[in-house]
């Protein structure tokens, strides 16, 4: 352990100021797979305006790359599943990727907070130069390593985005888009009054309600064979594997019904989601992919001017438009290098945990990142 406190002391000069709020310290007992903790203060850094940066690297392995992970709506940075065979981060970890992940403001506001108008002002841009202010510190802190941006679901558009800040040796989509394919234009200003009015500046995670969504979840970790909430129902498991199956359509979010993914690794994966999302972003993120162009804003100034390798996967459960969008925001971003990849049967959140993802997605990208390492040499 002494060795992981002393590179503590001996950190390079970040280009802002991180508070360090975990030494490196091994994810298990012995093992050279660690995790680092940061929070920084951002603009205009009133009580909720905090973010995070959770690094996991392999302290017995030679770094290659680092890579900046952009979590998707309400998910976070935090460590959930600590078996690399459903884990990208620590797949990628033990093979030489120091994986950044960050942790957005939201997952810093609890649920039982009643009072959210603060949120109004969580815009898409505050959220990129969030991130790219970490990226500026990821830099600082492996200098010498290729830094490359990943994002899943929602963070694929903050990729998309903050790849018009960062200089970055290529980004990954998981699942995500940041333009339509059919660009037809959004009546911004109409739908700001409309916001402005309903006074809604936040998301929920669940109609559930917090209390209900975590406890079956933390059921399902616990013995996905034990007793469900319903007489409908064999088990727990099975219960939450229903739901799940049925929550967006018929396999869109997480396809149970094949078992692609264990259902008790599908509640691992989301028991922890952040409660709450600035409900500015979807009205903003409306506008930015309606338009080849925004606008509004300038977070998509240098789409179809981009030049980094972009390597794209979509889940098909998705549905054709969704495939569509990450299809389009890949080959028309402006870069030279795309490769595209459709994951058959997916479901949105399998294409992070299934247990095909290690051949069919975390091994790909492993590949995509080494071999651009090695083009560049």
């Amino acid at each position: 352990m002494r060795q992981f406190l002393l590179f503590c002391l001996v950190l390079p000069a970040l280009s802002q100021a991180m508070e360090l709020v975990q030494p490196e310290t091994p994810v298990l007992p012995q093992a050279p797979l660690t995790e680092t903790i940061w929070q920084q203060k951002v603009a205009p850094a009133t009580e909720y305006d905090l973010v995070g940066l959770h690094r996991y690297r392999n302290t017995e392995v030679r770094q290659v790359a680092s890579l900046l992970f952009l979590p998707g709506t309400n998910m976070n940075g935090v460590l959930s599943i600590l078996n690399e065979r459903h884990n990208l981060w620590l797949f990628l970890a033990n093979r030489g990727v120091t994986v950044y992940t960050m942790d957005y403001r939201t997952h810093f506001v609890s649920h039982e907070l009643e009072y959210i108008d603060f949120m109004k002002t969580w815009t898409v841009a505050a959220f990129v130069d969030d991130a790219a202010l970490l990226a500026g510190n990821i830099k600082a802190l492996d200098a010498e390593l290729p830094l490359f941006v990943a994002g899943f679901s929602r963070g694929v558009s903050y990729a998309y985005a903050l790849a018009g800040k960062v200089d970055f040796a290529g980004l990954i989509a998981l699942d995500g888009s940041f333009k339509r394919a059919d660009p037809t234009g959004f009546d911004l200003a109409s739908a700001l009054q409309q916001f402005d009015s309903r006074a809604d500046f936040a998301s929920v995670l669940s109609r559930r309600g917090f209390e209900a969504r975590y406890e079956m979840m933390s059921r399902v970790v616990d013995d996905p064979n034990g007793p469900a909430n319903s007489d409908r129902h064999e088990s727990i498991g099975e219960e939450l594997a229903v739901k799940l199956h049925k929550a967006w359509g018929p396999g869109v979010l997480a396809n149970t019904e094949d078992q692609l993914t264990p259902v008790r690794v599908l509640a691992q994966q989301m028991l922890d989601y952040d409660w709450y999302y600035p409900s500015i972003q979807n009205i903003e993120g409306r506008s930015i992919a309606s338009h080849t162009d925004d606008l509004a804003t300038d977070v998509d100034d240098h789409f179809g001017d981009m030049s980094l390798p972009i390597v794209y996967f979509g889940a098909t459960n998705m549905g054709a438009e969704s495939i569509l969008n990450g299809v389009y925001s890949a080959v028309k971003s402006g870069s030279p290098q795309v490769a595209l990849h459709l994951l058959e049967g997916y479901g949105h959140v399998d294409v992070l945990v299934a247990n095909r993802a290690r051949s069919e997605v975390y091994e790909v990208i492993e590949r995509w990142i080494k071999s651009l390492i090695d083009n560049n040499k």
